[in-house]
C-alpha cells in the first residue's frame, strides 16, 4: 500500500499543475508541456530556496549561541579533565611517598638495631648518649680523660646527628602526607564545583538542542520540498528521454519489419518468377515431345500402309507412349497465422489481485487507489507488462523500490509503473522486452505486507490522491 505521492514528489509542485502529459500522444506536445511544467517548478523551487535560505540564517544565528555555549561547556570539561589528572598525579605522589616511607622506616629500623645498646643508655642516661662521671672519674690520667671527652663528643654527635635525621624525616613525610591530603581534599571540592558547572551547561546545551533541532525540522521541511521538486524536474526529464527513446526504437522496429516484408515480398516474387520460367520451360519441352510422338505416329501409319498394299504380313501398330506427366508446381507456403491480438499487457506478475482499481477508504492517505495490488510471497519475479524503456528504478519513498516504464503501442504513449519490490533488474534508460524480468516482489516503501503495486498511466506519469489523474483501469488492459 503506498500513502500520497506528495512525500515523493511535493505534492504541491505535482497537483497544483497540469498533470505530466497527461493523454498525450504526441512527442512535440509532450515536450512543450514538460518544458511547462519544467518552467513552474523551477519558480517554485526559487521560492523554496529562498524560503530555506531564511531558515537556515535563523539556524546560523542560534548556532552561533550554541557554538559559544559549546566553547564554554569544553572549556569546563577540559578544566575537569585537568584536575582529574593532577588528582591522578597527587595520588601518584602519594604512593611515591608512602615507598619512601617504608624506605626510611626500614633504615630506621636498621639504624635501631645498630644503635640499639646507645638508646638504651641514651633512656637510662636521660637521654645522654655519653655517661661523663663515668668518662671523667675513670680516666686514669688527664691525657686518658681528653681522650674519653673527645670520643664520647664524638659518639654524642653522631648519636644526634642520627636521631636529628631521623626527626626531620619524619617531619618532612609527615608535612608531605599532610600537603597531599590537602591537596587531594582540595581538589575533589574544584571538581565537585567544576562538574556542577557542566551540568548548568549541559541544561542550557539541551534548550539549545532542543530549539535547534525545532529550526531544523523547519529547514529539512523546506529541503525536502526543494530535493522533491529537483526530483520532479528529473523525473520530467527523465520521462521524456524515455517516452523519445521507445518511440525511435518503436520506429527502428517499424522500419525493420517493413524491410523485411519488402524482402520477403521481392524474394516471394522472384520465387513466382523462377516457377513460371519452370512451368513455361516444362510446358514447351512437353509440347515438343508430342509434335515429336505426333511425326513418329504418321510415320509408322505411313509405313504400314505400304506395307499393306504390297501384301507383307499384318504387323500390329506400335502403341505411342504417353507423354510423361507434367510435375505440379511447389505450393506457396501460407503465412503462419496471427497470435491472438488480445490486450496490449500482460499481468506483471503471479497472484491473486489483494487491491483493486478505484476508491478506497482515504486510511492509507489516499482516497483513489490508481492501481491494483498482486498479493505473494516475497521475491516472486515482477516482469515487464509490455515493450518499452525504463524511465526510472529507484529506491526510497512510499513506493520503495520501483521501476517506471515508457511504452509506445499502436502509436500511443502510455507509463506502467511497479512499486514496493525487494530488488530492482534493470536501470534507467535500459530497453526491456514484453516478459522480461525487471525485478522481485518485496514490502519496501509504505507497504503492509507483500505485494505488488501496478500502474497503467495514458501518456506521462501523473499522480491524485483523490482521482485517476492520468491511470487507468489495469484490468481492462490485459
Amino acid at each position: 500500500m503506498k500513502k500520497t505521492f506528495a512525500s515523493l514528489i511535493v505534492s504541491a509542485l505535482v497537483l497544483s499543475s497540469a498533470p505530466h502529459f497527461a493523454a498525450a500522444d504526441d512527442l512535440s506536445e509532450q515536450k512543450a508541456k514538460n518544458e511547462q511544467q519544467q518552467q513552474d517548478n523551477a519558480k517554485q523551487q526559487k521560492n523554496l530556496e529562498s524560503s530555506v535560505n531564511q531558515e537556515g540564517q535563523k539556524i546560523s544565528k542560534t548556532q552561533q549561541e550554541v557554538n559559544r555555549l559549546d566553547e564554554a561547556l569544553n572549556e569546563k570539561i577540559f578544566a575537569v579533565e585537568t584536575k582529574d589528572r593532577q588528582i591522578k598525579a597527587t595520588e601518584r605522589e602519594i604512593v611515591q611517598l608512602g615507598k619512601e616511607i617504608e624506605k626510611y622506616k626500614a633504615k630506621l629500623k636498621r639504624q635501631e638495631k645498630l644503635l640499639g645498646d646507645r638508646l638504651r643508655v641514651m633512656q637510662e642516661n636521660d637521654g645522654n648518649s655519653i655517661k661523663w662521671e663515668e668518662v671523667i672519674f675513670g680516666a686514669k690520667d688527664v691525657g686518658d680523660l681528653v681522650s674519653r671527652v673527645m670520643a664520647g663528643k664524638s659518639i654524642s654527635k653522631q648519636d644526634d646527628k642520627m636521631i636529628t635525621d631521623y626527626q626531620n624525616t619524619q617531619k618532612k613525610l609527615a608535612d608531605a602526607q599532610q600537603e597531599v591530603k590537602d591537596k587531594k581534599a582540595q581538589l575533589v571540592v574544584e571538581k565537585r564545583e567544576l562538574k556542577r558547572q557542566q551540568a548548568d551547561l549541559e541544561s542550557q546545551l539541551k534548550e539549545r538542542n532542543k530549539r535547534l533541532k525545532e529550526l531544523r525540522k523547519k529547514k529539512e521541511k523546506f529541503e525536502t520540498q526543494l530535493m522533491d521538486a529537483k526530483e520532479v524536474q528529473q523525473i520530467l526529464i527523465a520521462q521524456e528521454k524515455a517516452i523519445a527513446a521507445e518511440k525511435a526504437a518503436r520506429e527502428r522496429e517499424a522500419r525493420i519489419e517493413k524491410e523485411r516484408k519488402a524482402q520477403a515480398a521481392r524474394e516471394a516474387k522472384a520465387r513466382a518468377e523462377a516457377e513460371a520460367a519452370q512451368a513455361a520451360a516444362q510446358k514447351e519441352a512437353e509440347q515438343q515431345a508430342a509434335r515429336e510422338a505426333a511425326a513418329q505416329q504418321a510415320a509408322q501409319e505411313k509405313a504400314a500402309r505400304s506395307t499393306k498394299s504390297s501384301g507383307s504380313t499384318k504387323q500390329s501398330t506400335p502403341k505411342t507412349s504417353a507423354p510423361a506427366p507434367t510435375p505440379s508446381a511447389p505450393a506457396t507456403p501460407k503465412p503462419a497465422p496471427a497470435p491472438s491480438s488480445g490486450g496490449l499487457f500482460i499481468h506483471p506478475t503471479v497472484g491473486a489481485v489483494t487491491q483493486g482499481y478505484g476508491s478506497a477508504g482515504g486510511e492509507n492517505g489516499y482516497t483513489f487507489h490508481n492501481g491494483i495490488d498482486f498479493g505473494g510471497p516475497v521475491g516472486t519475479p515482477i516482469v515487464a507488462a509490455a515493450t518499452g524503456t525504463v524511465i526510472t528504478a529507484s529506491g526510497g519513498g512510499p513506493y520503495g523500490n520501483h521501476v517506471m516504464i515508457a511504452h509506445q503501442l499502436n502509436g500511443k504513449t502510455y507509463t506502467t509503473l511497479y512499486a514496493h519490490m525487494s530488488s530492482l533488474n534493470v536501470h534507467a534508460g535500459q530497453r526491456v522486452s514484453q516478459g522480461q524480468q525487471i525485478g522481485k516482489r518485496g514490502s519496501t516503501g509504505n507497504s503492509t505486507g507483500p505485494h505488488l503495486h501496478f500502474e497503467i498511466h495514458v501518456g506521462g506519469y501523473s499522480y491524485s490522491a483523490t482521482g485517476p489523474a492520468s491511470s487507468i483501469n489495469p484490468m481492462t488492459m490485459f
